[in-house]
């Protein structure tokens, strides 16, 4: 079997645990759902898409309702859920990078090829090629490292 990486970083891919992590969030087997889930420290809400990525699968909280794009990559310790009792989960686009500890909260919107660094609270919607770190801080500069090449 071929072992798929990141299209824009041969270091990222994922290993059996994220593997079956992923396959796991995509039944409706409650006792090895919740034997699995355990055993990661993990709460994922929602279906994981198969082109996940994660590095890390521990810890990570995903909300019910959370969409999230193709090639998204989440480090250890995410949280992508709801935020003062509303039940509105943040919307993850494609070739998002979320680094460890990185807290995505509410009905925010996150754009293509975004780079999340680790420990940001975000808040609030970021738009497209940017990079956010922090708390809500969206740095002016594109991110380069996600941007495909023209």
């Amino acid at each position: 079997m071929i072992r798929r990486t990141h299209p824009f970083d041969c270091n990222i891919s994922n290993g059996q645990l994220a593997k079956w992590l992923i396959l796991v969030s995509h039944r409706r087997l409650p006792l090895l759902r919740r034997l699995y889930t355990a055993f990661l420290n993990c709460d994922i809400g929602t279906p994981l898409p198969d082109s996940t990525f994660l590095p890390h699968p521990f810890g990570i909280v995903v909300s019910s309702g959370t969409v999230l794009g193709e090639d998204v990559v989440i480090g250890q310790q995410v949280t992508l859920g709801n935020r003062n009792g509303t039940m509105a989960a943040p919307s993850i686009g494609t070739r998002v990078y979320i680094g460890a500890g990185a807290k995505i909260l509410g009905p925010v919107r996150i754009g293509n090829h975004v780079i999340i660094g680790a420990n940001a609270i975000i808040t609030k919607d970021v738009p497209d090629n940017m990079v956010a770190v922090g708390v809500n801080r969206i740095m002016g500069k594109k991110s380069a490292y996600w941007t495909p090449q023209d």
